[in-house]
């Protein structure tokens, strides 16, 4: 099984995190947030083949650069559909609305389970708290797995957000993400990598 490499780009005005994923000459892209200029070209500048692009959640600042990347790549997104409501909820409440002409793409919906990527098992875990339709990526044998905004180095995502649940989401990362082994990297939407191990010893919300 080859390496796993993994490439972050910080992107627009939330400094948000996407993540590019390669393995033998293809490549997937975890979120695609603001003005995503700098992953388009290294993409090319590498030569890889984009085989697809994985959605944590549906805030803008992850699928923002969604639409230009489809533009460049004929490849499939998959996203869990638990999110489409933010469409219809307007900006000033925190919702999309006004945005969808100019960012709105088709997805295929994914829902919990077992897949292959890049030559890898990677699972899709049901992560929500932050949004109902939040998702998680976990790659088994390349120990990591991303978040989104589910949990952040000793820190946890928002829940006062359009339908956020704090008890959610707290359940989803002690069922999800703090039962993976302890050397798991947690690849977080915002911020530095931390591991289980970190966050089960210094994240305030979880110390016994």
């Amino acid at each position: 099984m080859s390496k796993l490499i993994i490439e972050t780009f910080i992107l627009g005005p939330d400094e948000t995190n996407c993540y590019l994923l390669s393995a033998d000459g293809d490549a997937v892209v975890v979120d695609a947030g603001i003005e995503p200029d700098r992953l388009l070209d290294r993409i090319d500048e590498l030569g890889l083949n984009l085989t697809g692009v994985y959605l944590t959640h549906f805030h803008v600042d992850h699928i923002g650069g969604v639409k230009e990347l489809l533009n460049r790549f004929d490849v499939s997104v998959y996203a869990s559909g638990e999110d489409e409501f933010l469409k219809d909820i307007s900006l000033e409440a925190k919702g999309i609305r006004e945005l969808v002409p100019y960012i709105d793409f088709g997805y295929e919906r994914i829902g919990p389970g077992r897949r292959r990527e890049l030559g890898q098992p990677m699972l899709v875990l049901d992560t929500p708290g932050h949004t109902p339709g939040s998702l998680s990526y976990f790659f088994p044998a390349a120990g990591c797995v991303f978040v989104g905004d589910l949990i952040f180095m000793i820190a946890v995502g928002r829940t006062d957000l359009p339908q956020g649940s704090g008890p959610e989401l707290l359940a989803s990362i002690r069922s999800r993400i703090l039962s993976l082994p302890d050397a798991t990297r947690i690849y977080s939407g915002h911020g530095p990598m931390t591991t289980v191990a970190h966050e089960k010893q210094y994240n305030p919300h979880f110390l016994k």
